[in-house]
């Protein structure tokens, strides 16, 4: 079980802009342990993963700077599974169908809109518990 400690060292980056949805997230992503960092454009959401010290990525797609491509584009890029990049959750009012003709495949890194900021956490605790290592040191796989 993680201690206050470990939870608190949990880096997110939300990158959203309806104040709504920001404050929900905040809420439950403080609730659960992890240290925030908010952002409402793509451009400083690019400025603040280039500079690092982020674990994982919160996406919404629809940015009023457009740039919700360009920041996905970097993640896929620069995030998992390569070492020391951060994990990310697309969320957005699209469906997945729409989501996947405009910015390709997701995959399991998508979340629709509305969704329960839990849900979001659970998929967030899971990321990131896949990359502690287990006691052979290798990362927790699911399946491992």
């Amino acid at each position: 079980m993680d201690t206050i400690a470990q939870k608190a060292t949990r880096r997110v980056l939300v990158v959203e802009d309806d104040r709504g949805v920001m404050g929900m997230l905040r809420f439950a992503l403080k609730r659960a342990g992890f240290e925030v960092t908010e952002t409402t454009t793509g451009s400083n959401a690019l400025a603040v993963m280039q500079k690092g010290g982020v674990d994982v990525v919160v996406l919404d797609l629809g940015l009023p700077d457009g740039l919700g491509g360009a920041v996905l584009q970097w993640l896929q890029e620069h995030g998992q599974p390569l070492p020391g990049g951060p994990d990310w959750v697309v969320i957005t009012a699209l469906d997945r169908q729409e989501a996947a003709k405009k910015y390709g495949p997701l995959g399991s890194n998508f979340l629709a809109k509305p969704f329960n900021p839990w849900e979001l956490v659970s998929i967030l605790n899971t990321l990131l518990e896949a990359r502690r290592p287990s006691s052979d040191g290798r990362a927790n796989h699911p399946g491992n």
